[in-house]
């Protein structure tokens, strides 16, 4: 059994039953990503996917450069979507991004967040 910290935890859609839960962390002194499903009041989760940062980022650069071969990687979305995760909660933590409260935030230039209208729009 290995220690994980856990930086993400959400309802595990995949399962049926209330308590199911999916988990994200790190393993091993930080060097490896670990997804596991875990059922409330439990304390040992079930290990689904373990992968490096190292093998992340290379699949990411992949990916962003069109290689249809990386596209098409199984479980590619929960390879990249942990990552992502995992990697905002320890930068938030460390002081490096600000928490996201809504995810337009009222601040992204939006119509919708503007209260009169601009010379450039239409107000009819």
């Amino acid at each position: 059994m290995r220690a994980m910290a856990v930086y993400v935890d959400v309802r595990n859609l995949a399962k049926d039953g209330v308590g199911a839960r999916r988990i994200a962390g790190v393993i091993d002194g930080g060097e490896l990503v670990a997804v596991a499903a875990i059922q409330d009041g439990d304390r040992t989760a079930t290990p689904e996917l373990e992968f490096s940062f190292a093998d992340a980022l290379t699949l990411a650069e992949a990916c962003l450069s069109g290689d249809r071969r990386a596209l098409t990687t199984p479980g590619l979305a929960r390879y990249l979507s942990a990552t992502v995760a995992v990697l905002f909660r320890v930068s938030c933590a460390a002081g490096a991004l600000q928490r996201l409260g809504e995810a337009d935030g009222g601040d992204a230039g939006y119509l919708d967040d503007r209260t009169e209208t601009g010379p450039d729009e239409d107000p009819d």
